[in-house]
């Protein structure tokens, strides 16, 4: 039997009324984005667990039966739903993720972070060498906090537990993959004001590490 689960950040618009409305369970949690990862992976009793972002609206009508039908395959543990135009998959995005529960009992996520937190879901994966499988066409993905979104993600990655050199790197492929999946002009010239912004947070980490995610970003 399906469940819809909704990790509530103490919201202040009406998410909880139109989640409730249709039936979802409402879990409350104000430390931040690796707090409700790990809630979500304690509360789901379910064979899979699909994460689906806020500011995610799914396209592929069949996408969940794809998604269960590759998990089916013990070799794979991970499903990304690319967004609907994207032509290069990197990493492990959370916008739209399906995984096995059984692949994910106990801690995954530690509480301090609040973003990059599928690096530590990327991490169960490796331990058990399970390989990530991406369905292109799935969603559409309208991001809405852009305003020092990169020092946001600077600032969380320096605290992981990982090699400086090899996040560095990481991430600029992730920047590069992104802007040109994007095929906007605009963007791709961005790309080295994003990677800038992005070190400015990651040298000088405690400024951003607790950035409020909510409308107020597009604001300051």
């Amino acid at each position: 039997m399906s469940r819809i689960l909704v990790i509530d950040h103490h919201s202040s618009d009406a998410t909880r009324q139109i989640a409730t409305g249709f039936g979802a369970d409402i879990i409350l949690e104000n430390i931040g984005l690796g707090r409700a990862r790990q809630l979500a992976f304690e509360n789901v009793a379910t064979k899979y667990l699909v994460f689906i972002d806020g500011d995610v609206e799914i396209k592929s009508q069949d996408f969940i039966k794809r998604s269960t039908t590759a998990l089916s395959n013990s070799k794979n543990g991970a499903v990304v739903g690319m967004a609907v135009g994207h032509r290069f998959a990197y990493g492990l995005p959370a916008s739209l993720l399906v995984l096995r529960r059984i692949d994910f009992s106990g801690k995954i996520v530690p509480d301090y972070i609040d973003a990059r937190e599928t690096f530590f879901i990327q991490k169960r994966l490796d331990s058990l060498d399970l390989k990530t499988i991406y369905l292109f066409g799935a969603m559409k993905h309208d991001s809405q906090f852009r305003k020092y979104k990169p020092e946001w993600e600077g600032a969380n990655t320096r605290i992981l537990p990982s090699s400086m050199a090899k996040e560095l790197g990481f991430t600029a492929k992730v920047i590069i993959l992104l802007s040109l999946n994007s095929r906007n002009g605009t963007n791709i010239i961005y790309i080295p004001i994003f990677y800038l912004k992005f070190l400015r947070g990651f040298l000088d980490p405690n400024p951003w590490l607790k950035l409020r995610r909510s409308w107020e970003w597009s604001k300051q």
